[in-house]
């Protein structure tokens, strides 16, 4: 069983970084993506796993649109429903999930809840020639990656293992660094929380010197249950 807790492009060879300057980046497409519309646009998170599943997932794992996954008789599967914000417990027969819902077939929904919506970012570079031409940030404010005081991360994408470091910065101040390690980051229960503010950012560290910074926005909120979504898609 695995369990869920839970400005400018410089860019050269090994080095990408994106600063946020005000409320535009200079030198960076910035979109936001539409929910779940592409058929391939991940729908949910994978939670728990009880059993065995085809294919094979794993906790901390997205669920792209159109999947279809083989329970068996009595396997469990965990899953955050993202366009929902549902919990959902599904146990035996084939789970189908598209961009609207979910459903079970020959098998049963044991439990359903309501759930904290996870903010959820998408960086992704366009190639070009020798080098980076542009860097798409999606997401759902628009600006920078909000979370809580006391926020929780998940590194996820093709190109994520690279990353061993996040930090947190506020300015050029350093606030934090944690280690990563496949699952979702925790805010220490002695740190400190952060201050409300629109100054952080957060920069993800790999081997080689090589990092990603993007602009991160601390909200009111005390502390959140859903770890933030760092979905990363990127070439060198």
């Amino acid at each position: 069983m695995k369990s869920f807790m839970s400005g400018q492009i410089m860019a050269s060879k090994k080095v990408m970084y994106l600063q946020f300057l005000g409320s535009a980046f200079i030198g960076m497409t910035l979109t936001l993506s539409p929910t779940f519309a592409s058929a391939k646009e991940p729908v949910a998170l994978v939670t728990e796993v009880t059993g065995t599943i085809s294919p094979p997932l794993e906790a901390f794992t997205e669920i792209e649109a159109g999947a279809s996954i083989d329970l068996g008789v009595n396997s469990r599967l965990d899953f955050l429903h993202y366009p929902t914000c549902q919990r959902v417990v599904a146990e035996g027969g084939k789970l189908s999930l598209t961009a609207e819902n979910f459903r079970v077939n020959k098998g049963v929904i044991v439990d359903i809840s309501k759930s904290e919506c996870p903010q959820r970012v998408q960086l992704a570079s366009n190639e070009s020639g020798a080098g980076i031409a542009g860097v798409v940030l999606r997401g759902t404010s628009g600006k920078a990656l909000a979370v809580s005081q006391r926020p929780r991360f998940l590194l996820l994408g093709t190109t994520a293992g690279q990353f061993k470091l996040l930090e947190i910065l506020q300015g050029e101040t350093s606030v934090i660094q944690m280690p990563l390690d496949g699952k979702p980051l925790i805010w220490p229960e002695a740190g400190m929380p952060l201050q409300p503010g629109d100054d952080y950012s957060v920069v993800l560290k790999g081997g080689d010197a090589e990092t990603l910074q993007f602009p991160l926005q601390v909200s009111n909120q005390a502390k959140q249950q859903m770890p933030a979504i760092i979905h990363i898609e990127y070439s060198d």
